[in-house]
């Protein structure tokens, strides 16, 4: 038993009378019509797209899987640079005649457009050590309060005379008390130099307590080592032990 193919002579059609005798069938829609159309493209048509496909799949095996959930990294910054310093300056006088203070030298930051303040510090302090001064020279911090004696504060009319007071929470404040009244007055900071108690080997220097290393710079954290070197490393001598025998005499020998 045949199947019957439903259509029209090819009589009927006006544009189809150079093709073959036959009858007319409707034109498939789907995946199969999908398959004709591309095998009736002409073929540099298909070659040009299979070299796109293998174009593609190259390009992804050397830059590799795109991962989209992964954060793009900051691209890198330049780290600018810091300034130059300039060689030390010669030390400058001892802050005090007498006794300990302080002398100090200072050095100059060379910057280029665009670079960064130079690290460490500008200014350099260390002990200098004068003669003793003589038998009952005024303390550095009593000299500076002595300056205020008789002098008028907060606007009135009363004068004082001041004597220095060790019981303010900061050692370097210039607070003095008043004598015959039970209050204290705090002057700003001390100078430079002045020692931060009556017995601490501390000195002031910019409102902070400091404490000179064995190279007298104060601030500084450098150590004799166990042969009297400063910094060293314990190589400049020998320790040397040795063990003592010796007889214990007897009684009345």
């Amino acid at each position: 038993m045949g199947m019957k193919l439903q259509g029209k002579p090819t009589d009927s059609c006006p544009r189809c009378r150079s093709r073959p005798r036959g009858l007319w069938v409707r034109r498939p829609w789907g995946p199969a019509s999908d398959v004709l159309n591309f095998w009736q493209l002409s073929r540099w048509r298909v070659l040009f797209l299979v070299g796109l496909v293998f174009a593609c799949t190259v390009q992804g095996r050397n830059n590799g899987p795109l991962d989209l959930d992964r954060e793009s990294e900051p691209p890198h910054r330049h780290q600018p640079a810091h300034g130059t310093w300039t060689h030390w300056g010669s030390w400058s006088a001892c802050s005090s005649t007498c006794g300990d203070g302080v002398s100090f030298r200072i050095r100059r930051c060379i910057r280029l457009p665009g670079e960064e303040p130079c690290r460490a510090e500008a200014r350099q302090y260390r002990v200098c050590e004068q003669k003793a001064c003589p038998a009952g020279t005024a303390p550095f911090r009593a000299m500076q309060c002595a300056l205020y004696n008789s002098r008028p504060i907060l606007g009135g009319q009363a004068q004082y005379q001041w004597v220095p007071f060790h019981g303010a929470a900061n050692l370097c404040d210039l607070n003095c008390l008043a004598i015959g009244h039970n209050f204290y007055y705090s002057f700003g900071r001390v100078l430079d130099g002045t020692p931060c108690s009556p017995a601490s080997p501390e000195l002031c220097i910019s409102g902070r307590c400091l404490r000179a290393g064995c190279d007298g710079i104060l601030g500084s954290e450098a150590l004799a080592d166990a042969c009297g070197v400063c910094g060293g490393r314990n190589e400049s001598c020998v320790f040397v032990q040795e063990a003592f025998r010796a007889t214990i005499p007897a009684s009345g020998d």
